[in-house]
């Protein structure tokens, strides 16, 4: 065996170098990607390129090895986030702003050309959106964002966005504000009304139920006064009894002024006959 390969290594080491080559020199595109062949550092030709209705060119290609390299691009739909945009709007809230974009890759020459790889569109994506965000939220309120559609900012950041885009080969697809919330110091803001509003519903709340009290109380005494005085009216005698009765509950009746009064009564007083049973 040693003397075989001493004999064909030059031979054996042709056979590796080809075999190395043939299988640089293809390529398998699948049919969600999209294959920018570049040569001498050019883009030169596009394996799956999308278009819309056209049927999918993915599959085994070939391309020139050493010569040529391959970029690699998305073919469909490409979703991106961006989280946490602080701005201000038009009724000076400052509002916490996620937005989700989805976009899709029509011109792959032109984006290696511009931006060089797919892994660069998203820190594109990241220069762009922000200063479109402010200008555009910004002439609205904190309700018309909040609202579906963001008071018509979602068509007017695509349409802003995909402009922006197109140079790079980008077309925005979807655009659409996915949250809204305040942020640390707006929420204390907002709690702080709630609180104030709460306090002072409290307030009006306590004030007419003594009001109502108050009145009610004034009614159902004058109405009392009113049925007694009737009574006496109809038994003067019983009434004066009745008299006599509540004057002794008020300077007896009171635990903090028991034992701190004496009457004095006379053996014909009524109180004595009263209780005497006479």
């Amino acid at each position: 065996m040693e003397q075989f390969l001493r004999e064909y290594r030059v031979g054996l080491f042709v056979l590796a170098l080809l075999a190395l080559l043939g299988g640089t020199s293809v390529i398998i595109v699948g049919e969600d990607q999209q294959a920018v062949i570049k040569r001498m550092g050019e883009p030169h030709r596009v394996i799956n390129r999308f278009a819309p209705g056209d049927a999918s060119g993915a599959g085994i290609a070939a391309k020139i090895p050493l010569a040529e390299q391959v970029v690699w691009l998305p073919r469909g739909l490409v979703p991106f986030s961006h989280a946490g945009k602080r701005l201000r709007s038009a009724d000076q809230q400052w509002l916490l702003v996620d937005t989700d974009v989805t976009y899709r890759i029509i011109d792959p020459v032109r984006l290696v050309e511009t931006l060089g790889s797919a892994d660069k569109v998203e820190d594109q994506l990241k220069v762009l959106l922000p200063a479109l965000l402010d200008s555009e939220l910004g002439q609205r309120t904190a309700g018309d964002i909040a609202r579906p559609g963001a008071g018509g900012a979602n068509a007017a950041l695509l349409q802003a966005l995909d402009g922006k885009t197109r140079q790079y080969g980008i077309q925005i697809i979807d655009l659409r504000i996915a949250r809204v919330s305040l942020d640390e110091a707006g929420l204390q803001a907002t709690y702080d009304r709630m609180r104030e509003r709460h306090e002072a519903a409290v307030f009006a709340i306590q004030t007419a139920s003594a009001d109502d009290a108050a009145r009610i109380t004034a009614e159902a005494e004058a109405e009392a006064a009113t049925r007694l005085q009737q009574s006496a009216a109809k038994d003067p005698e019983f009434y004066a009894f009745f008299e006599a009765m509540r004057r002794y509950e008020q300077m007896y009746g009171d635990p903090d002024r028991k034992n701190t009064t004496t009457i004095v009564l006379p053996p014909d007083s009524g109180y004595l006959k009263h209780f005497g049973g006479k």
